[in-house]
């Protein structure tokens, strides 16, 4: 049986967090939740994380620059998604800085499952 791959979801909006993890769940992925990109460097540190899944725009620290934290002690970067609303960016550009699909809200949670099963593989 195949090792339960772990996903860090990454997203300031808890109510975002819960759903995310509710719906992952049931595919049979290990979530774990933060709410900043200073946790999200924590939780990298300690677990093994196969992807991420981060909000573009959180206090702090915004997606690309944890992406950009990331990538500085990562020799294998996991896969990494951006969730994205206003933000005037295209996706060959946020692929430049090594994140694997930008995807855009409101989102289809269907079509994100079915691209990070495909990415997984």
């Amino acid at each position: 049986m195949e090792k339960t791959k772990n996903i860090l979801i990454v997203d300031d909006d808890q109510d975002l967090l819960d759903m995310y993890n509710e719906f992952f769940r049931m595919d049979g992925f290990k979530i774990i939740t933060t709410k900043s990109g200073i946790g999200a460097l924590d939780i990298c540190k300690k677990e093994d994380i196969k992807l991420i899944i981060s909000d573009s725009n959180m206090p702090g620290m915004n997606g690309l620059e944890l992406l950009t934290h990331l990538r500085s002690y990562y020799q294998t970067m996991p896969l990494f998604y951006l969730l994205t609303g206003a933000m005037e960016i295209e996706e060959s550009e946020v692929k430049n800085y090594g994140v694997h699909a930008l995807i855009s809200k409101p989102f289809d949670l269907d079509e994100i499952m079915r691209r990070i099963k495909e990415d997984l593989k």
